[in-house]
């Protein structure tokens, strides 16, 4: 009889079967290196920060989730924020009050600007 053992190599199957683990550890871990490159990260408590989502969603800066459904695309709005046309160049969760009400305002003048 042949005893059992465990394959350590490489290939597709032994991929597929460690890449959801992979993206636990990285959710679980909060990605450090993920965070800081986008800026577009936000505090779903916060409802400046939902502000700034629902005038995305009008902006019709969204994209298709894994599941077909509509989100506001946080990667879009990161580089926005880090471009020399956003008033206030710091990543969304860093930013104070009045920081967050210049973005608000930065974006409600596009939206009239756009749908006038």
């Amino acid at each position: 009889m042949k005893k059992a053992y465990i394959y350590t190599g490489s290939g597709s199957a032994i991929d597929d079967y460690n890449k959801p683990k992979t993206e636990l550890a990285n959710i679980v871990l909060g990605n450090q290196t993920l965070q800081e490159n986008n800026w577009g990260f936000f505090d779903n408590k916060n409802k400046q920060h939902r502000t700034i989502l629902s005038q995305l969603r009008t902006l019709q800066w969204i994209t298709k989730s894994k599941n077909n459904s509509e989100i506001p695309d946080i990667k879009r709005l990161s580089d926005f924020l880090k471009s020399e046309n956003s008033p206030v160049s710091k990543p969304l969760k860093k930013m104070t009050v009045v920081e967050l009400s210049t973005i608000i305002s930065c974006f409600d003048s596009i939206i009239n600007k756009k749908f006038k």
